[in-house]
């Protein structure tokens, strides 16, 4: 099967005697067709097309009542009609004896005193549907009235033209007292048959009380049979089943609720309390549910089934009780999730207890289905990539959750080897320096991957081993075992990697590592080559605005005491900071950087420190190297508070200030709070820093370090405020007045004079001058205007008094 569009879901049962499945097959067959004549839903038959739009249709044995597209009168036609058009009035009624009716687009639509959009009448009525296309939709508008009414005594077959591309139906019951598939209110269904096809059953309103599939209101569920299909039954916040029967005060007059899933897929929701079954009887009174109870039956012998609520969790598919398969063994749901396939709808076949399943995945990546006690494998393939899961499903007899039990196929190595080091010795089972020992994976028979499926050696896997990092080969007689001669601080382990034809896909996680230990002693000393630790140091420092602590950076080189002063490749170097028991351990470059290593100790307070850094004696490469040690002793200390600043003043707009009494050592910073130190560093010139604004300047120390002694940047703020040095007085001219000064440049908090005089006819009064960022006063009999306590520029605009109003 290949890339198909539409989701498509079959069920069929396997078996190994191909000869005894063809006898048995042939013989139910033959015994089947005395009591059933099989639906005819052949896409050759010459059916005639009836047009909805034209009229109602009406359908009778050797009698029809409808119209073609043209609008002509049809004539009964044996092999069945073709049923398309859009209507919100007309409706179809099949009455009396076997019909085969194929829905085409067909969409009717009822009012709310309106029939069934399709009624199914008379006793003994078979119609067969068969569906073309994805938009047949049938919606009822009459709350008592079915969407497509199949009472008791009649019989609904559902089918599709192509199983690998199935036809769909949208049936939409009223939400009242009617089912949307099958019983009107107070009326129980016939037999409903769902061979393939995407059937939808829902209702337009909450508060149902007839099934989605199945009884009305006070009916129930009769006899309802999935073959094949994707159906979905929805009970909008109702009171009934989502497949059975409907809800009833009372209970169902002792009529039967017959349900068989023989495979498909089937998606039911039912309310969050609800106290009823999803797939059974609706809400009944308490007096008669064991009644109810023991004249329903559900029974699955396969497929897809995905019970949620409202609230789209998973809910059960029997209230307090579990289904059973047609020999009465008792199921529990399963979860299978398929690894790495998260999405819904992507499409899937399942091979599990003999059965085969196609369905689509739900719920991220998840098929539920019905199995009973035990563990079994399951395989999943996906459609589109072609790629299988295995695994295995574990169902136990637990309802405590849902599903009531989970497994997952999966394609990923789950378990990581364990290696097991083999020496002369048995009870020697230690790698050491120079001393020749096998490493073996002793864990092959029990590798699974990640759905607990048994992987096999060879066939799904391989081993890869690694001395370090570097990936290295195993024996050439058994890749499962690898023999070394290790020096000292060699380490090795394993992990499993997929084969390309196997199973099992990527690698497993790496085994626990097996590291060489020192030589076994011989009581001869070993003679290394000498080691030199050249270390040089630069101070640095936090950038925090009240740093605490500082930080010194070591760059180290390890090299031979030789002539050369050869550099040590991939040496192990610790770095011990005031005592600690505990170093930090870092390994000499390569290359460029051979040798070298770069390391900062951090979190300096302030107060006495000792570091040490050490290379142990070690065989690198095959060779020897003896010891080196570098120790320090210093002090971090905290600056004292900057002082004695002095400033000079900015005119406003421009940045002509200055600030003095700084060194090298310091740093000025325009302050803004919220921004802290992202902000300019303004640069020092001999003892004075230039060309700042008016503003506010934050002060500190930059951190230093001479040696012996590593000085924080200051965790102090002295701020400078460099002020604004002039304000300008401007006086405007006005109608009233004579001004005999022009505008005076003052400092800021200084004074000014301005020689103002009235007009004549007109007297300056105290009132007649409002002045804002200055004390002032006038003398009339000089005609001085004088400002004092300036902190602004200031325009003086003054209207005289006319002196008649003085009067």
């Amino acid at each position: 099967m290949t890339g198909q569009t539409q989701t498509q879901t079959q069920t069929r049962r396997k078996t190994d005697d191909f000869k005894t499945v063809f006898a048995v097959a042939v013989a139910f067959a033959l015994v089947f067709s005395l009591f059933v004549h099989l639906p005819k839903a052949s896409a050759g038959e010459a059916k005639t097309a009836l047009d909805i739009s034209k009229g109602s249709i009406t359908i009778e044995n050797n009698k029809v009542t409808a119209k073609t597209s043209s609008g002509a009168a049809a004539a009964y036609n044996p092999h069945g009609y073709i049923l398309s058009g859009t209507s919100t009035s007309n409706t179809v009624t099949i009455k009396g004896g076997e019909h085969h009716i194929t829905l085409q687009s067909l969409k009717i639509s009822t009012g709310y005193n309106g029939s069934s959009p399709i009624s199914i009448e008379n006793p003994n009525t078979k119609v067969t549907i068969t569906l073309s296309g994805t938009d047949n939709q049938l919606t009822s508008g009459n709350p008592k009235k079915a969407a497509i009414s199949v009472p008791e005594g009649t019989t609904l077959v559902l089918d599709t033209i192509d199983s690998s591309n199935q036809g769909a139906l949208h049936t939409i019951g009223y939400g009242g007292t009617a089912a949307a598939i099958g019983g009107n209110e107070s009326v129980t269904a016939g037999t409903i048959v769902v061979n393939h096809g995407k059937i939808n059953a829902t209702f337009a309103r909450s508060g149902n009380k007839g099934a989605a599939i199945g009884g009305g209101q006070s009916g129930a569920g009769g006899t309802i049979i999935i073959n094949d299909g994707i159906v979905s039954a929805e009970s909008y916040s109702g009171s009934a089943s989502a497949i059975g029967g409907g809800y009833s005060a009372g209970g169902y007059g002792g009529k039967a609720t017959t349900v068989t899933i023989n495979g498909g897929t089937v998606t039911t929701k039912i309310p969050n309390t609800a106290a009823y079954d999803s797939i059974g009887y609706g809400s009944v009174a308490s007096a008669h549910r064991s009644a109810v109870e023991n004249a329903t039956s559900v029974i699955i012998n396969g497929g897809h089934l995905f019970n949620k609520n409202d609230s789209n969790n998973l809910t059960s598919l029997l209230y307090k009780r579990q289904p059973v398969d047609g020999s009465g063994t008792t199921l529990f749901s399963t979860g299978i999730k398929v690894e790495s396939l998260p999405s819904n709808g992507t499409l899937v076949r399942l091979d599990y207890n003999g059965s085969e399943l196609t369905t689509t995945t739900v719920n991220g990546g998840y098929v539920y289905l019905f199995l009973p006690v035990g563990t079994q494998a399951v395989t999943a393939t996906a459609i589109e990539t072609g790629v299988a899961y295995y695994g295995t499903a574990t169902t136990t007899a637990s309802t405590a959750s849902h599903p009531n039990s989970t497994g997952t196929v999966a394609t990923t190595i789950k378990t990581a080897p364990s290696i097991a080091i083999v020496n002369d010795a048995a009870d020697d089972t230690v790698l050491n320096d120079g001393k020749t020992s096998t490493l073996e994976v002793a864990n092959l028979a029990s590798i699974v991957n990640s759905g607990d499926y048994p992987l096999e050696y060879g066939t799904d896997y391989t081993v890869q081993w690694y001395k370090g990092s570097t990936p290295v080969a195993g024996n050439a007689d058994d890749n499962t075992r690898l023999t070394v001669t290790p020096d000292k601080g060699d380490s090795y382990r394993a992990r499993l990697v997929a084969t390309n034809d196997g199973i099992a896909k990527g690698t497993s996680s790496y085994s626990g590592s097996q590291t060489a230990l020192g030589a076994v002693d011989s009581g001869v000393p070993a003679v290394g080559v000498g080691t030199v630790l050249s270390v040089d140091t630069e101070a640095t420092f936090t950038k925090q605005p009240d740093p605490t602590a500082g930080a010194i950076t070591y760059t180290v080189k390890l090299t031979a005491d030789d002539a050369a002063h050869t550099p040590i490749e991939g040496a192990t170097v610790r770095f011990y900071q005031d005592g600690s028991k505990y170093p930090y351990t870092r390994v000499t470059g390569k290359g460029a950087d051979a040798g070298v290593i770069t390391f900062t100790f951090s979190a300096l307070l302030p107060g006495e420190h000792a570091i040490k850094i050490a290379f142990d004696t070690a065989k690198i490469n095959g060779v020897l190297y003896n010891e080196s040690v570098y120790t320090k002793e210093f002090t971090v200390t905290k600056p004292k508070p900057p002082v004695g600043f002095t400033t000079v003043a900015a005119k406003t707009d421009t940045t002509n200030g200055k600030i003095y009494g700084v060194d090298e050592t310091q740093e000025y910073i325009k302050w803004i709070p919220t921004i802290g130190n992202n902000q300019q560093i303004y640069p020092v010139v001999g003892n004075v820093i230039e060309n700042v604004g008016p503003s506010l300047y934050s002060i500190r120390y930059k951190a230093s370090y001479d040696g012996d002694v590593y000085q924080l940047a200051s965790d102090y703020r002295y701020l400078v405020w460099v002020q604004t040095a002039q304000w300008t007085v401007t006086p405007v001219a006005t109608d009233s007045v004579v001004w005999g000064t022009g505008p005076i440049d003052v400092v800021a908090g200084g004074s000014a004079e301005f020689y103002v005089a009235p007009i004549d006819g007109y007297e300056i009064k105290e009132r007649d001058i409002q002045i804002k960022y200055a004390d002032f006063s006038y003398d009339s009999s000089t005609n001085i205007l004088r400002l004092s306590r300036i902190t602004s520029d200031i325009r003086i605009s003054i209207q005289a008094t006319p002196i008649h109003e003085i009067e």
